[in-house]
């Protein structure tokens, strides 16, 4: 699931132990341009995503009483959406949420990411459900 929270910005959950090697090598891509394009997505990806219970625990929790709050402040998620993200987070302790600038590195994989052909396999991919 991913959360858009701004123009080309999302937080998206991804495994805590998520590697390059991993996400390259569970996509299915051998060699080639495939595992070039899948090696950029993932730096495009976690190259400058911020964790965002590092951010808030770091530099927001004087700021807002909680994570929920938080999210609704700083994001301005919904209520709904941000209950969702904590409750998940506190179910899957091996996931952590991420503020994911889909342009911060000069390329944009949006299209395909999210595309009906390969959303599904992508969120199976940063979440190691592969």
């Amino acid at each position: 699931m991913r959360y858009g929270h701004d123009m080309y910005r999302y937080l998206i959950f991804a495994h805590k132990d998520l590697t390059e090697e991993y996400f390259v090598e569970k996509s299915g891509a051998v060699n080639g341009y495939a595992k070039e394009l899948f090696q950029r997505i993932y730096k495009s990806l976690f190259s400058e995503s911020m964790d965002v219970q590092y951010m808030y625990d770091t530099f927001y929790r004087k700021e807002y009483s909680s994570f929920t709050d938080f999210l609704m402040g700083y994001f301005q998620l919904e209520p709904i959406y941000a209950k969702e993200i904590t409750d998940t987070l506190d179910t899957r302790k091996e996931l952590r949420l991420y503020d994911y600038d889909s342009l911060s590195v000069g390329e944009n994989f949006d299209d395909f990411i999210t595309s009906d052909d390969v959303y599904e396999r992508f969120e199976k991919l940063v979440m190691m459900a592969v």
